[in-house]
C-alpha cells in the first residue's frame, strides 16, 4: 500500500514571496522613555529613520430603512464601521 505525503491546503500552496528578503536596516531596539516609542539604531549608534506609515480611523456608516407599507422612513442607525487609512 502507498502511502501519499501530506500535501499543504489548496490555498497555501498559491502564497509566494512578493518581496525579497534580506537582513534588517537596523542593529538594534531600544525603548524611547519619555516618548515611549521604539527606537532604531545602526551598529554605530545612529538613529535610523524606519519611513512613514499610515493611520487608520475607523467611522461608523449610517443607513435610513423604510418602515412597513405606508410607514414613512425609520431614524438612522449606525448599521457598519468603515476603516479608511491615512498617510502621515
Amino acid at each position: 500500500m502507498a502511502t501519499l505525503a501530506p500535501e499543504a491546503p489548496w490555498a497555501m500552496r498559491l502564497v509566494s514571496d512578493r518581496l525579497p528578503v534580506g537582513p534588517p536596516t537596523y542593529a538594534a531596539v531600544t525603548l524611547d522613555a519619555l516618548s515611549q516609542t521604539a527606537r532604531y539604531t545602526d551598529t554605530a549608534g545612529q538613529v535610523v529613520e524606519m519611513g512613514k506609515h499610515g493611520t487608520s480611523k475607523t467611522t461608523g456608516t449610517a443607513s435610513v430603512s423604510g418602515g412597513g407599507d405606508g410607514q414613512g422612513p425609520q431614524p438612522q442607525t449606525q448599521d457598519d464601521n468603515t476603516t479608511d487609512y491615512e498617510s502621515d
